[in-house]
């Protein structure tokens, strides 16, 4: 029988996916005591952790969580859990995985010695499944001699939504490396960025996109500058629908009400489901479930 627990952030979703599953639930208490500190429990243990297959939904994406979430997940090993795999659709710290200069300080790889410092189960070692990390490379920051760390994609979301006639375009020339295996039917066209002091000059790569549909394709969208240079270039080509899509959006100060101004659509998925409720009053946005990705890795993991 398998269990899963979840981050109250993504409580509908672990209620679904048991539901759909026929998986036991367990009653996570998320409180905090006078001095803010995080008081946890979690009920029938006895029953649903020991000697189980335990699911645990985690949600990073703010730093005050993250105490919180370790220490639960440590907690299922430390009760006897037979195999745990913890779901962390949002890996953050993507701005510093690697250092220019010799004082900085790589927050990814010393939030990935956290991660790998996870027990594992009594019966293997526990995975971690994270969606559309920024950086192939922080795979590597992990140890896996202690956790097994699998890299998922959602970039299938929006090929659901999109027709063959779609051309994709990716902001940079990293994220066509990154991405375009995934969409080897589709037209793909690139950018490039070329800094000039403190300017940034976009180019885009030379086709005929006269009327027809583009979607700009990204992992993550955190400001809206770059993909409102590209918008604007697109328009003067005469594209007929301009839409954007990221699997992960963090938009500080709400600029994804600045960049919705400049796109037909917007497309992004609930791994940050803090932000859904941003997304509400904006008639151009639509957020995407990651629930039945969620579902095949659970499935599928035996």
């Amino acid at each position: 029988m398998k269990t899963i627990l979840s981050h109250p952030q993504f409580f509908q979703m672990w209620n679904d996916i048991s539901r759909n599953n026929n998986m036991q639930t367990v009653t996570n208490k998320y409180k905090t005591f006078a001095d803010g500190w995080p008081n946890l429990f979690i009920e029938d243990v006895k029953q649903k952790i020991e000697h189980t297959d335990v699911t645990y939904l985690a949600d990073i994406s703010k730093r005050e969580e993250l105490f919180q979430n370790y220490s639960l997940i440590r907690w299922i090993t430390d009760y006897y859990a037979d195999k745990l795999r913890v779901i962390l659709p949002f890996f953050p710290v993507w701005t510093m995985e690697q250092i220019s200069k010799k004082w900085e300080i790589a927050t990814a790889k010393y939030l990935a010695d956290i991660l790998s410092t996870i027990p594992s189960g009594r019966t293997g070692k526990t995975s971690l499944h994270i969606f559309d990390i920024h950086n192939l490379s922080e795979r590597f920051f992990f140890d896996s001699n202690n956790v097994n760390v699998e890299l998922h994609t959602a970039m299938s979301l929006i090929k659901e939504k999109i027709s063959l006639d779609t051309v994709v375009v990716f902001p940079d020339e990293w994220a066509k490396k990154r991405f375009w295996e995934e969409f080897k039917e589709y037209e793909v066209l690139h950018c490039t960025k070329k800094r000039i002091w403190n300017t940034r000059e976009i180019t885009l790569e030379e086709s005929d996109i006269n009327n027809k549909e583009v979607i700009l394709i990204d992992d993550l969208i955190q400001s809206w500058g770059t993909l409102i240079e590209t918008a604007k270039i697109l328009r003067k080509k005469w594209a007929r629908k301009i839409s954007a899509f990221a699997t992960h959006w963090v938009f500080p100060n709400d600029s994804h009400i600045n960049l919705c101004k400049y796109l037909d659509e917007l497309i992004v998925t609930n791994t940050i489901p803090e932000n859904e409720n941003r997304a509400e009053n904006i008639s151009n946005m639509q957020v995407v479930s990651i629930q039945k990705l969620v579902e095949k890795i659970i499935t599928w993991d035996n």
